[in-house]
């Protein structure tokens, strides 16, 4: 499995998320970068190539429906996850809560194996 496949960029500015799901996408065997500010996030898309950026919804400066939108033009096959909030619109998913964050990893884990099948 290439480097790629098993990097993650969470991107929050509340340490409660990072803090939840950074240990068990960690634990999941996943290389896990973090970034408080979606700008920043899309920085390290340019510099980087991920399996899945998670972006929280909070709005501080560049929103997170048009930092998934940059991600995206940048790296069409990255996975780009918004946790929270209503976006309209684009190709990515939307999380309501990370509440059972077992479920979200089962959801990248879902992600990995669905990128290798296709790079197969």
């Amino acid at each position: 499995m290439t480097e790629c496949q098993k990097s993650i960029l969470l991107c929050s500015q509340d340490p409660l998320l990072t803090k939840g799901l950074y240990g068990p996408l960690r634990d999941s065997g996943y290389q896990v970068e973090t970034s408080e500010h979606t700008a920043e996030a899309v920085k390290c898309v340019l510099d980087r190539l991920y399996l899945a950026v998670i972006l929280d919804s909070r709005d501080v400066g560049l929103n997170a429906a048009e930092a998934a939108t940059i991600i995206k033009d940048l790296h069409p096959e990255v996975f780009v996850i918004i946790i929270g909030g209503y976006v309209s619109g684009g190709d990515f998913s939307l999380v309501k809560s990370p509440e059972d964050v077992d479920q979200l990893v089962d959801f990248i884990n879902t992600l990995s194996v669905l990128k290798r099948e296709k790079q197969a």
